[in-house]
């Protein structure tokens, strides 16, 4: 901190010595250390009641923090959270289900154009529109499946080999 060498310390305790004297020297110099210890107590007083008020304040933010933590557990909606969650799938799913077969083309990922001579592939027809009333209505799929039918259902009568 202080750049001082021996030089100036000799020079410094030649001048004491004589304007203070040799018989007075260890008094002040008892009286100088005294209040450095003074000082110094109160330098670290000032400082533990600073680091008091600084822990004092990151509590106070560590429970403001909490406080916003709990408001925000208490406005928790999972069910609210799931429908948003289903909405945004389907409007997801809604472009990808609506792109043409030509643009799978041409992006290289649908089948190479077919050769010349090469009859043309089958389209499959689309699937007959469902009325107004089948539509509102929803599906039934706690009935048990009939044998012979292929449904969800396993049961021992469905396992004819």
């Amino acid at each position: 901190m202080f750049d001082i060498g021996w030089t100036e310390l000799i020079v410094v305790a030649v001048v004491m010595i004589l304007v203070v004297g040799p018989k007075d020297l260890p008094k002040m110099l008892r009286t100088f250390g005294q209040t450095i210890g003074k000082v110094r107590r109160m330098a670290g007083e000032f400082q533990s009641t600073f680091n008091e008020a600084l822990r004092e304040a990151e509590q106070q933010a560590d429970i403001a923090d909490m406080k916003k933590q709990v408001e925000k557990a208490g406005n928790f909606d999972p069910l609210g959270d799931i429908k948003k969650s289903i909405e945004t799938d389907r409007k997801a799913a809604k472009p990808a289900e609506s792109a043409p077969a030509t643009a799978k083309a041409a992006d290289g990922t649908a089948a190479a154009a077919p050769e010349a001579g090469a009859p043309p592939a089958a389209t499959p027809a689309p699937a007959p529109a469902a009325t107004t009333a089948e539509a509102s209505q929803p599906a039934q799929t706690d009935q048990p499946a009939k044998a012979g039918e292929s449904g969800t259902a396993n049961t021992a009568g469905d396992r004819t080999a």
